[in-house]
């Protein structure tokens, strides 16, 4: 009850910081002035009593240079309000369930009571409610303006459920933002990118690896950044995603959303520090429910992609094929392979010469599988990239896999070879994605939201859609 408690006090000393804060990239997240105030809102210089040290890269530079001589005890502490145990624990007192300080509700994957403003809400207008969002978002003051709509399901989705459409699934956008008062649902995730555990990073590198400890700020830097959604700068050492180079942003990852300062239209190109960066967010509308995409496609002044960015950690896919080895506690005698993977930081144009038909040849663009925006190009289909997010969500998807998607390998010794087939099975989710005891907490890969009791052993892979629907909806066979 106590530390229950406590947990509340820090949303509402946060909720309250967050309404007198000048904001940023968003919210008290970056472009301080001098006399900021923000910093008070995450931050105690002299009364912190949360174990939460500064940025683990940063701890680890730290141990390094002092010759590995740093203990536990002495590393810096980041002087965190409250008594949050972990990162996401402090990051929940804000966007978590029932939680004041933020819209972006990634718990629960939807865009709930807060501050920000919903579509055609003013700056200072006083919210009323209405059949959907009566009781979490009526009567509150709009103090940050966007173009999102209330329990809409953000576009990362979430990390311990989904709001579902009418069929209790993943829908169209209009499924969601109806003024028919149908009741939504909740849908626990089927996978979504692990906090404050230690997991196998699928993709990094040439062998079966662990990502230890990772957490909100593995990917969301909360002071700012040059990059959309406060995606980090320098992500895992790696060079393109995303910089300041004596203070002017190298962003890796820009956005289309209303008044984003991305340079198509003669402005600045990615959040400038301080004031004048406070200055851009004050015309800045981001939408966090659109259902399609917001973000630019590479192409413009070579500033990266949010592919190469996700390729910081992912490694492999920044590469058109590596040798990959499932190791023995997956599959074992496969052992390394060369693997092809689908391209990415490509247009829908780019496929018409190889595939059956015109790739969504129709010009009807389904909105479930987002596009990144090319916006001297768009609409055109030359203009609409294919990136990592048109098939999966950044956060956590409910997808269900079913038939062949719940496969794994076997294989089978024809002369002198050995060949390798998939097996149709019981277990959601495609192999080397499999644990061995699906009903022991220990070692599934994810719980249901609901009863923290471990689900069915294998992934949905973070995928926007059942089974493989992301492949249908663009290829249309």
């Amino acid at each position: 009850m106590k530390r229950s408690f406590l947990v509340l006090c820090l949303a509402l000393v946060l909720s309250l910081a967050f309404a007198t804060s000048a904001f940023a990239n968003f919210g008290p997240h970056g472009g301080y002035a001098t006399d900021t105030d923000s910093c008070a809102a995450c931050h105690r210089a002299h009364s912190s009593f949360s174990p939460i040290n500064i940025d683990t890269n940063k701890t680890q530079a730290l141990i390094a240079a002092s010759g590995g001589t740093l203990s536990s005890a002495d590393m810096p502490n980041a002087l965190l309000v409250g008594n949050a145990q972990t990162i996401q624990e402090f990051c929940d007192a804000c966007h978590g369930d029932l939680a004041p300080g933020a819209s972006t509700n990634v718990q629960s994957g939807r865009f709930d009571a807060g501050p920000s403003g919903a579509t055609g809400e003013l700056l200072g207008a006083t919210r009323t409610g209405s059949a959907i969002d009566a009781g979490d978002t009526a009567n509150q003051v709009v103090q940050y303006v966007t173009q999102s709509i209330f329990n809409a399901p953000l576009n990362g989705g979430g990390f311990g459920s989904i709001v579902a459409g009418r069929a209790n699934q993943i829908l169209d956008t209009a499924d969601w933002t109806d003024s028919s008062g149908v009741t939504r649902t909740y849908k626990a995730v089927t996978s979504a990118h692990t906090m404050e555990q230690t997991g196998i990073l699928w993709g990094g590198g040439n062998a079966v690896s662990n990502m230890a400890g990772f957490t909100c700020t593995g990917c969301h830097d909360p002071h700012g950044s040059s990059n959309y959604r406060i995606l980090r700068d320098g992500v895992n050492g790696a060079s393109n995603t995303g910089s300041y180079v004596g203070g002017v942003p190298q962003p890796a990852v820009m956005s289309v959303e209303t008044n984003y300062p991305n340079g198509t239209g003669g402005t600045d190109t990615g959040w400038l520090l301080h004031t004048p960066g406070a200055g851009q967010m004050a015309l800045y509308e981001p939408n966090y429910t659109s259902g399609s995409s917001q973000i630019m496609a590479a192409t413009l002044g070579g500033n990266g992609s949010l592919s190469s960015w996700c390729a910081g950690c992912h490694t492999q896919y920044n590469v058109n094929s590596s040798s990959y080895d499932y190791g023995v506690a997956n599959e074992g005698a496969v052992g390394s392979q060369t693997r092809h993977r689908h391209p990415v930081d490509i247009p829908l144009t780019a496929g018409d010469a190889v595939l059956q038909i015109n790739a969504q040849d129709s010009g009807t663009i389904d909105p479930r599988i987002p596009l990144e925006v090319n916006p001297l190009l768009a609409p055109a289909r030359n203009g609409l990239n294919v990136g990592c997010l048109t098939c999966h969500f950044a956060h956590g998807s409910t997808a269900l896999m079913s038939g062949w998607s719940n496969a794994h390998l076997e294989s089978k010794v024809v002369g002198l070879n050995t060949i390798w087939f998939p097996v149709r099975d019981n277990t959601m989710g495609v192999s080397p994605d499999k644990v061995a005891d699906p009903m022991n907490a220990a070692n599934a890969p994810y719980s249901d939201a609901f009863t923290s009791q471990p689900v069915l052993a294998g992934t949905s892979a973070l995928l926007r859609a059942d089974n493989r629907g992301v492949c249908e909806r663009c290829h249309e066979k």
